[in-house]
């Protein structure tokens, strides 16, 4: 009787806690929906490579090597998409 007590115990949690998050789930994206600028998700994009190349800078600044020199490139391929992408999306709202 126990073991199929905890049996039961579990799925009924696991069906309660499934429910929970999938009712959580529109409420977060109903959020995002209330933001007026159309190219808000471009410029967080450009914001976060951004900073991840300015802590890159820092990081790297003290010993540089070929690998590092490498990561920061990269990352500032990233940062110049981000942008290329951004002023696109205010070039389609002008």
């Amino acid at each position: 009787m126990s073991r199929t007590r905890t049996t039961a115990a579990g799925v009924f949690s696991a069906f309660a806690f499934s429910a929970l998050a999938l009712t959580a789930v529109p409420a977060a994206h109903a959020d995002d929906a209330s933001t007026t600028d159309p190219c808000a998700s471009q410029q967080t994009q450009l914001d976060r490579a951004s900073a991840k190349y300015d802590a890159l800078q820092a990081k790297y600044a003290e010993h540089p090597s070929k690998k590092n020199q490498k990561a920061k490139k990269a990352q500032a391929q990233r940062v110049e998409r981000a942008q290329a992408r951004l002023d696109d999306c205010r070039a389609e709202q002008a």
